[in-house]
């Protein structure tokens, strides 16, 4: 994509808080000047040719993320948790959530209009439109650009991912060391039908509730409790 005069992707993807939306626009204006139709709105590739750049987006993705969670500072993480982590951050269901606080109408240039024909786009597609791009990104700016970018958008996703995971765990190692005891754990409400229950739990020290949440189930809602806890704890101090 060279040849162009407005400033580089590299300088847009190297920024403390991307702009997502001209980041869209840069890449999909210029890659369609260079290699297809630059009257075109959507990103002018070909349905092949877009997927072979999701699928190599998707790598991309985990390499980076991998790459985050087995060098953190904080302490080693199992391949266990990782691997749950690396699931939840870039999942279709997690990239379709990131895409909806992007401009709906940056965002769907980056769907060629053979797909956007289909017009119910879906999570795999949105989580695709994503993974595309990144795949794109790297094979024009490199790892290192590419990394930096991801990480801004991912790094929230990322840490609420590895609190939630290991919540009780560390609000457990928290009173075992201040107190020698442990909080317990009380369901408050189990509703919804049998196939999609959602329970609430409250999370006790000495009779006083330090938190409460809800999930799909006990062990989530025992987490989302636990997680608010620490919170909690977190403010106090």
């Amino acid at each position: 994509m060279s040849g162009q005069p407005q400033v580089s992707l590299s300088t847009l993807l190297q920024e403390q808080q991307p702009d997502i939306n001209r980041i869209i626009d840069v890449f999909v204006t210029r890659f369609n000047a260079v290699y297809g139709n630059p009257a075109s709105f959507p990103w002018d590739i070909s349905r092949d040719e877009w997927q072979r750049y999701a699928f190599l987006g998707d790598r991309v993705l985990n390499l980076i993320v991998v790459q985050s969670l087995f060098t953190r500072r904080e302490g080693a993480l199992s391949k266990g948790r990782m691997t749950k982590i690396l699931s939840e951050v870039v999942s279709n269901h997690a990239l379709d959530t990131l895409s909806t606080t992007f401009d709906p109408a940056v965002f769907s240039r980056l769907i060629p209009a053979s797909i956007g024909e289909q017009e119910t786009y879906g999570e795999r597609i949105t989580g695709g439109a994503f993974e595309a791009f990144i795949g794109a990104l790297y094979c024009e700016t490199g790892l290192d650009d590419v990394s930096f970018f991801v990480m801004a958008l991912l790094a929230d996703a990322i840490g609420t991912a590895d609190a939630s995971g290991n919540a009780i765990g560390l609000l457990q190692e928290y009173f075992q060391k201040k107190y020698h005891s442990v909080p317990v754990y009380r369901q408050m409400k189990r509703s919804g039908p049998d196939h999609k229950p959602v329970f609430v739990f409250q999370v006790l020290f000495n009779n006083e509730v330090l938190g409460e949440g809800e999930g799909t189930t006990k062990q989530k809602a025992e987490q989302a409790a636990a997680l608010k806890a620490l919170s909690v704890i977190g403010s106090r101090s």
